[in-house]
């Protein structure tokens, strides 16, 4: 190896020492990647059904050093609807602050973001991070196990990404925002906009702009139909992958609350799950 020969033609025994510690330290970070690559992929091929036997026959590989990964932590199958590596990162939009015009999260989308924390470690991935997304709403979508949080009238860019979905989508006229069926024509507008304690939101996995991969989102036609899109998905987490497994899908879902307490007390599918491609969406009760 090139870097192997520079370290041992150096002269100075100090050198060797700081250059050899550097390349140790690269190397060890490469070998953990390259590691945590390998048990993605194990991972992903075991949900689709395949054993370690197998997978090490078609891979070529010892089935010892596979069958090693099942010391490892186990994760879940369901994991893929977030990250295809090991960690998530949320994404949520601010509302400027009346008076101090600080930007600060809705309350509702907090409780949001709580819920995915939940689901996303009973899946056996690492939350990292939450950023906040302010005004105009830029955010790089282009990053493994993103899950967004932001409605369109907060980012130009969530707006122009969700009208690639052939499907659904959030449309503005009048009498304010709402959630559209492209397919059947049908306006769905949140029950809140009547005094009606619930919403609607439009929760999906979607293309990374780069294609190569995905992004989760979820929005509600006010904060709190984010809430109940994240609690639908705590609820409906294992039919949902196994309805969709590693794919883009989108749906809309809707939740009630209650008047005094505003705590969501029901979040269901309001709209069938619609995958491109498949001749029709997919109904869940």
């Amino acid at each position: 190896m090139e870097e192997l020969q520079r370290v041992r033609d150096t002269p100075d025994p100090l050198d060797r020492v700081r250059l050899a510690t550097e390349a140790m330290a690269d190397y060890q970070a490469a070998i953990a990647e390259f590691g945590k690559l390998r048990r993605d992929a194990v991972d992903y091929l075991r949900s689709q059904g395949m054993t370690l036997a197998e997978i090490a026959d078609k891979a070529g590989v010892s089935r010892a050093r596979l069958s090693q990964l099942s010391a490892a932590p186990k994760r879940a199958p369901e994991r893929i609807l977030f990250s295809e590596g090991s960690t998530v990162t949320f994404a949520v939009d601010t509302k400027q602050e009346s008076g101090s015009g600080r930007p600060v999260v809705h309350q509702e989308h907090a409780a949001a973001i709580e819920i995915l924390n939940r689901t996303v470690r009973r899946t056996g991935l690492e939350p990292v991070e939450v950023e906040y997304i302010v005004p105009p709403g830029l955010i790089d979508l282009n990053r493994e196990g993103l899950v967004v949080i932001c409605g369109p009238r907060r980012s130009p860019l969530i707006a122009q990404m969700l009208a690639a979905d052939e499907r659904y989508g959030f449309e503005k006229d009048a009498e304010g925002w709402y959630l559209h069926d492209k397919a059947t024509g049908r306006q769905y507008r949140s029950p809140e906009d009547s005094g009606k304690p619930g919403d609607y939101a439009y929760l999906g996995r979607l293309p990374r702009p780069d294609g190569r991969g995905y992004w989760l989102y979820m929005a509600g036609i006010h904060a709190p139909g984010g809430q109940g899109a994240a609690m639908y998905l705590e609820q409906e987490l294992s039919d949902l992958y196994r309805d969709v497994k590693a794919t883009r899908w989108s749906c809309l879902v809707e939740c009630e609350w209650d008047p005094e307490s505003r705590q969501i007390q029901r979040a269901e599918l309001l709209a069938p799950i619609h995958q491109p491609g498949r001749k029709s969406a997919r109904k869940r009760s």
